[in-house]
């Protein structure tokens, strides 16, 4: 363990400890415990003859130096003399530094001290870059390191350092060490390394190929970056960027509908730093209830009111390019990407409430028809699982709104009505995926579907019941921002902002937006923190 003790151009710190209300006790008890043996930490032979004594606190006065302060928390910590350890915490938080904070990162485990843990590591992410050539980083703890590798305050160059600082921890004494492999490379973020990387290195790692799981995450990690459309499908740690990284995790709402009218905004929210600020406006006259989906960090916009239009934004540029328009104008309808292919689906033409489907290729970029719906339907909850789309409730050619569950399977393009309905009729949903299930939300609930097991939970409600919520996975948690409040005469949007934790089950309010609206779209990208954008003009406000 590394000393505490200060370098030479340093001033050595110290703190004094006086309780009289201690030491009558302490020079009592301590003298009973060297009788008793209790507690004691030294032995001193004498002409043959030992004595079982204590190093410290017969007093209850000390002075606390770097040179005593390692083991008079350990000694204070376990006589539970509380002010002492607080003194001693108080010590090490004034004295840390980069040559002492794994040590105090090892007491805090060690001893199971709470504050002095969580201050020492908070320290440890903050100086990470530097620690790495740090011999006590590679003698922690398995859950030390564990803890330590998965925090996302982690300051880093990038994740390969990540990588390379678990590798070295495991090789530190990797008979010991062998079985941890996986729990310890599991807090790398594979996907956030770069494809050469992965490709080059990662790949001739034993370490990770000789490990089924450690296999898993290599393959998710090249996933990522050839198969940009499934990147929501992984893992969420996996693909939840560390915070010092040089793109945030943002969701993008486009367009909407606000109480004086339609806008053409495209607003991003960075849940990180709870603020708002305006991307490049959508590309044509405003126009309400068109549909959005991802490939990548690329965004596309279809239809709305009257169009056919196809649009996609580059983030990288700021620019918005027009596509080959649809077969089909419409509105109201489904659009999601599976692997290169985007599918439309269902959806109203101003006539009729549509079962069509058609689907475009990025290499072939034009539109073909593809197998139709069972059921015709508009304003419903959708999203890609896997390789199919599920279409859940909505409202039929009838008027009338449904609980059905359509799965279009977009390798056969046929489509099957599934036996597990919503648990509620609902239209005007919104739908993710989060980690293994599909999130759904709506006037009438929040609802968890499992595809594995075509099984649904009701969660619990949102203070406000709306829908046209806007859902994105941000930092491994469900946002719903605005949307349209049940039952409302006055005051018809909503400004709320909430946030849903799946380990607490618990919903709470998370900000609120700049104004009451609801928006045609919301997805989730990447997005470089360099962008030429003016950043903290609108933030949201206090959680």
């Amino acid at each position: 363990m590394a000393s505490l003790l200060p370098s030479d151009e340093e001033e050595e710190d110290v703190a004094s400890y006086n309780s009289g209300e201690h030491s009558g006790y302490l020079i009592s008890n301590m003298e009973q415990f060297r009788v008793d043996a209790g507690f004691t930490d030294i032995t001193i032979e004498v002409e043959s003859r030992q004595f079982d004594c204590h190093k410290f606190i017969y007093t209850g006065k000390v002075s606390i130096t770097a040179l005593i302060v390692e083991d008079l928390f350990a000694q204070a910590h376990i006589f539970q003399i509380q002010t002492l350890v607080n003194l001693c915490v108080d010590f090490f938080q004034k004295n840390m530094k980069e040559h002492n904070c794994l040590s105090a990162l090892t007491l805090g485990d060690i001893h199971a001290h709470r504050k002095l843990y969580l201050y020492a590591k908070n320290f440890s992410c903050q100086h990470f870059q530097s620690l790495v050539q740090d011999e006590d980083l590679y003698k922690l703890s398995g859950e030390c390191i564990v803890d330590l590798l998965k925090d996302r305050r982690l300051e880093c160059e990038n994740e390969e350092l990540v990588f390379e600082t678990a590798v070295k921890w495991l090789e530190f004494d990797i008979t010991a060490r062998k079985s941890q492999r996986y729990k310890v490379l599991e807090m790398v973020k594979f996907p956030m390394m770069r494809k050469t990387f992965l490709i080059d290195v990662v790949a001739k790692s034993t370490h990770v190929m000789n490990d089924d799981r450690g296999r898993e995450l290599l393959d998710d990690g090249i996933l990522f970056h050839t198969i940009p459309a499934r990147r929501h499908q992984l893992p969420l740690y996996q693909i939840t960027p560390r915070l010092n990284m040089p793109f945030s995790e943002v969701a993008i709402l486009l367009g909407g509908r606000l109480a004086d009218g339609l806008s053409n905004e495209v607003e991003c929210f960075v849940a990180d730093t709870n603020e708002f600020f305006n991307l490049k406006q959508l590309p044509f006259k405003k126009r309400n209830e068109f549909s959005v989906c991802t490939i990548g960090n690329e965004i596309y916009v279809s239809g709305g009111l009257r169009s056919s239009e196809f649009w996609k934004y580059d983030p990288t540029f700021d620019t918005w390019l027009r596509g080959p328009n649809l077969i089909h104008a419409r509105r109201r309808h489904g659009m999601s990407a599976v692997d290169d292919t985007i599918f439309i689906l269902g959806g109203f033409d101003e006539d009729n409430v549509l079962a069509t489907v058609e689907y475009w290729d990025i290499d072939s970029n034009r539109w073909e028809e593809g197998g139709p719906l069972n059921q015709p339907v508009e304003n419903m909850g959708y999203v890609a699982f896997g390789k199919s789309i599920y279409l859940f409730g909505g409202k039929n050619n009838d008027e009338v709104v449904t609980n059905c569950v359509q799965c279009y399977d977009t390798l056969t393009k046929t489509c099957t009505t599934l036996t597990c309905d919503l648990p509620a009729n609902d239209m005007c949903l919104s739908a993710v995926v989060f980690n293994s299930y599909i999130y759904v939300v709506g006037l009438e609930g929040v609802f968890r579907f499992s595809p594995d097991r075509d099984n649904w939970d009701i969660l619990p409600d949102m203070s406000c019941a709306r829908d046209f919520v806007s859902l994105a996975v941000l930092d491994e948690k469900l946002y719903a921002l605005g949307g349209r409040r049940r039952g409302a005469k006055d005051n018809l949007y909503t400004e709320l902002i909430e946030c849903y934790d799946p380990e607490t089950n618990f919903w709470h309010k998370a900000g609120t937006m700049q104004v009451p609206m609801y928006s045609y779209g919301c997805v989730r990208i990447f997005l470089s923190k360099n962008l030429p954008v003016t950043r903290g003009d609108f933030p949201a406000q206090s959680r």
